[in-house]
């Protein structure tokens, strides 16, 4: 959690420097403070249950999906795992699929049509995405002659990791892949009906999973160096800020 709350922080400061302006800065020194003051705030607010919802359904779909946060944390082979998983890349493909139905399911648990809207467009973006996502593992598991999470550092697959890399920002969300969230169209997506810690935690889910990718993409493609994890965190930070939104039938045909 710490590292999400700082890394929103560096996000902020990042896409000030590139528009021209500052980032956080009056909290702490370089506003190291302000992402913990950020989540305060956000407990504070008033969680608000519209009329026509059910409540366990409303707030259970936010529960299963950030606690999905730490199950996936849990397939990367950190040398202090309490876990040995000698199916790691099938483990990751099951959890990684789970995610498609917390925003099918929210979408509809809200009731209302933004939510449906930005759940459906986000599952279809999804479900597109894991196809693509799982032949690159079977072909990752086939070169590898195993199932278990281990570097393949080959020049011969390196092409992969562009293809690779796209489907992880599809997954993700992020430009110029976040079509879930059109500001004209679905104001802020599937998410549409969330305040206070509902909203806390689907943030938190969201930057969680940025790091969970960059993690397995390092230890994939280039043996788990902790260096390679950083730089694609700033990269994805950097098409954030200097990408347009690829029209969304654009990104179903690069599907």
């Amino acid at each position: 959690m710490g590292r999400i709350a700082f890394y929103t922080l560096i996000e902020r400061h990042i896409l000030g420097l590139t528009q021209g302006r500052y980032g956080p800065k009056k909290v702490g020194v370089i506003g190291i403070l302000q992402p913990i003051i950020d989540g305060l705030k956000l407990l504070k607010k008033e969680h608000i249950l519209t009329y026509n919802i059910t409540p366990s359904l409303f707030i259970g779909v936010v529960i299963i999906s950030f606690s999905l946060i730490f199950i996936e944390f849990l397939s990367l082979p950190f040398e202090n795992s309490l876990l040995t998983i000698n199916y790691r890349y099938l483990f990751i493909i099951i959890i990684v699929s789970l995610n498609v139905y917390n925003l099918i399911l929210g979408g509809i648990f809200r009731k209302r049509k933004y939510s449906i809207l930005g759940g459906i467009r986000a599952a279809i973006a999804s479900v597109g995405y894991e196809v693509i996502f799982t032949l690159n593992i079977v072909i990752f598991i086939l070169y590898s002659k195993s199932c278990a999470l281990i570097s393949i550092f080959n020049i011969g697959l390196f092409i992969l990791f562009i293809s690779f890399f796209i489907r992880v920002l599809i997954e993700l969300g992020r430009t110029p892949f976040d079509y879930s969230e059109r500001e004209r169209e679905l104001v802020s997506g599937f998410n549409t009906e969330y305040s206070g810690v509902g909203f806390t935690l689907l943030f938190l889910k969201e930057y969680g999973r940025i790091i969970f990718f960059s993690v397995i993409s390092s230890t994939i493609f280039f043996n788990n160096r902790i260096i390679i994890a950083i730089t694609l965190l700033f990269i994805i930070i950097l098409l954030r800020s200097s990408l347009p939104r690829l029209r969304y039938d654009k990104m179903v045909g690069l599907i």
